[in-house]
């Protein structure tokens, strides 16, 4: 069972997640905004992988993953990025920070249990 941090700041949207990777077992645990999340990780350690919105108060998903890269003992982590309004040369600019995967909203479950997997066996593997 995999520890995956998930920074969304919208109630709904982290049922829809929590509904849709239970089939995966896995163990989750959510925060609202970046500060919180990079707080969590520093301080609990030990994710596997990091979910994170772009937009988010306080310390949105971009200077999350900046923060997360620039971190030795977090760079290693796969990230996956949640948004539905960003753009191509966007999603481009996350890839380059250092996300692993990016995954449009409005969620599609299978899509996002996929992602999660692949993002999983990178993390166990070594790689990004």
């Amino acid at each position: 069972m995999a520890r995956i941090l998930i920074a969304e700041d919208d109630p709904m949207v982290r049922r829809t997640i929590a509904k849709g990777l239970a089939p995966l077992n896995h163990d989750l645990l959510f925060v609202s905004d970046g500060i919180h999340a990079m707080d969590v990780l520093r301080c609990n350690g030990g994710f596997d992988l990091l979910i994170t919105d772009i937009s988010m108060p306080l310390l949105d998903g971009r200077q999350l993953v900046s923060s997360v890269m620039h971190d030795k003992a977090l760079s290693s982590m796969p990230v996956l990025i949640m948004s539905g309004v960003v753009g191509v040369r966007d999603i481009a600019d996350l890839l380059d920070l250092g996300a692993s995967k990016f995954l449009a909203k409005p969620l599609n479950m299978a899509a996002l249990r996929e992602d999660v997997t692949h993002c999983l066996e990178l993390s166990l593997a070594g790689t990004r």
